[in-house]
């Protein structure tokens, strides 16, 4: 015990020590400007130092900056073939299974075919002819976790300062959401019972295959699931940076449609967030199998995503998506939608003066009263001020290259000059749906699978819950909802006051009288 305590501590100091000299050599190469070579530093030194590391690689590896600038030939390795370790599979095994549940398996291979972040993978049959892989997790990674993700913490709040700048991000929250998923990743016994939860969910689905977990071979440091063979998308991805289009090479060797098999994946991925109380939470290439008959299979179920607490917000952008994607240029209204789900607490307190104002309103000779709707102003303001940025009042091609929130980021909002605070609110399932759309477009089958599965799924979903349009938002009074305007004007005005102007005169605040940076109280707007 002394002697592991003391191997315990020797690693947490050097640990520490190399977190150092990394954010120390970052900051020197992006104040230099020479960001490839930054990215290119960060990703090598994570990929040695493993676990945690590597799982926070994981979590940005598709974005496509980084894809493009980190030169590592191998850096796909970090979704399934990472280094392993000697272990004596058998004798933990026998520790770990009673005797009379381990006579279950009648064979095990004592050489790991794969290593993720915290496990190491092997394979073996099931007495009932099947067979099965044997995750086993990894020694001192649990010793090890709470130290590296107090020094991630500590290289993210410090790094991250100067990379973004256009977007106020809860950063104190991502942090936590990121330390709270991954300590649930080595809780085995979890995992194990979601793995069957969904395995229940969908073993009669024609498509989706889950792979079945024996409940009475699995344990905290042990999870025992069917083997799923085909395709992963790993091979996928590595073809393609080959010269091969892996549409036809799953059709030569699968017989199968990888198209259909995506749209699959991406249905039931989204379709879930409505249906189920979480879904699959990191569909990222190492969990994605394609398999013969069109089918698709995931794997490794350490990360839940739960459902959107706002599922109207949800279906609003899916739905308006959609609609982009079939005939509608109305990016405003996309905009509002992200609004309601990003920055709920602003989009309230707009909707809620805007209700104020139309009931106070004189009835229009029709005997019809304003139709005030500041959000969607705001929402049709941010979409001409792309128009005017870009040349251009057709914006189709914006959204069908990926590059809308980006575009967004950098012109529109160019210094946060709109004071958008994001919340991070059910950020698991946007960081799930993400991965699966960077995957869609890493494949190169954007533009063939993306529109069918927002189309699909707002039909569906509307089906399924025909009052998704309607559901309500929580009630806010009219003072709760000016000082949250308040608020916001006054990080508006202090960026830019000259949008603070053309915000004021835009959505009109006929009874709210604004001084250079707030609205007044709600007194003197009921006294105007």
């Amino acid at each position: 015990m002394a002697t592991k305590a003391v191997t315990l501590r020797a690693l947490k100091r050097q640990r520490t020590m190399r977190l150092a000299r990394l954010l120390s050599r970052a900051f020197y190469l992006r104040q230099r400007g020479r960001k490839s070579e930054m990215y290119n530093l960060i990703c090598d030194e994570m990929v040695e130092l493993g676990g945690v590391y590597v799982k926070f690689l994981q979590g940005v590896l598709l974005n496509s900056k980084v894809m493009r600038q980190w030169s590592n030939p191998n850096r796909l390795k970090i979704f399934e073939n990472l280094d392993t370790e000697p272990l004596d599979v058998i004798g933990i095994l026998r520790t770990e299974i009673p005797a009379s549940e381990l006579q279950d398996i009648v064979q095990v291979q004592q050489t790991p075919f794969a290593a993720g972040s915290f496990g190491q993978v092997y394979l073996g049959q099931h007495r009932n002819g099947k067979s099965v892989i044997i995750k086993v997790l990894r020694p001192q990674v649990r010793e090890l976790l709470r130290h590296d993700l107090r020094l991630i913490s500590i290289f993210t709040r410090r790094f991250s300062a100067g990379e973004y700048k256009n977007i106020s991000v809860k950063l104190d929250q991502a942090i936590k959401e990121f330390r709270e998923v991954t300590l649930r990743e080595t809780d085995y016994k979890a995992e194990a019972a979601f793995a069957r939860e969904l395995f229940e969910a969908y073993r009669d689905h024609p498509h989706l295959v889950i792979p079945e977990t024996y409940m009475n071979l699995c344990t905290s440091h042990i999870i025992v699931q069917d083997y799923l063979d085909g395709i992963s998308a790993v091979d996928l991805l590595k073809l393609r940076e080959q010269g091969v289009d892996p549409a036809h090479y799953v059709a030569e060797q699968l017989g199968s449609n990888l198209d259909a098999q995506l749209i699959t994946l991406g249905i039931e991925s989204l379709r879930g967030a409505f249906n189920l109380p979480r879904i699959q939470g990191d569909p990222h290439p190492g969990n994605i199998r394609f398999l013969r008959g069109d089918k698709v299979g995931m794997i490794d179920f350490g990360i839940a995503a739960e459902s959107p607490t706002n599922k109207g917000a949800f279906f609003g952008i899916i739905d308006q998506w959609s609609q982009l994607y079939q005939k509608d240029n109305d990016i405003g209204s996309l905009f509002e939608q992200f609004m309601r789900f990003f920055v709920n607490d602003l989009y309230k307190a707009l909707r809620k003066v805007s209700t104020y104002q139309q009931s106070r309103a004189p009835a229009s000779a029709s005997g019809s009263q304003g139709s005030s709707n500041f959000p969607r102003e705001l929402g049709r303001m941010v979409e001409e001020i792309l128009q005017n940025a870009l040349g251009t009042n057709d914006l189709r091609s914006t959204l069908e290259d990926g590059r809308m929130i980006h575009i967004f980021n950098n012109l529109v909002n160019n210094g946060n000059r709109f004071g958008l605070v994001v919340r991070l609110e059910s950020s698991e399932i946007l960081r799930a749906s993400q991965t699966y759309m960077t995957l869609v477009e890493a494949l190169g089958r954007r533009k063939t699978v993306i529109p069918q599965v927002f189309t699909q799924v707002a039909r569906i979903i509307e089906t399924e819950h025909p009052d998704i349009r309607t559901d309500t938002e929580e009630a806010i009074s009219i003072t709760q909802a000016l000082e949250t305007i308040n608020s916001w004007l006054e990080r508006v005005a202090m960026r830019d006051p000259a949008l603070f102007d053309k915000l004021i005169r835009r959505i009109k605040l006929n009874n709210t009288k604004a001084t250079a940076s707030v609205v007044q109280p709600e007194s003197e707007v009921i006294n105007a």
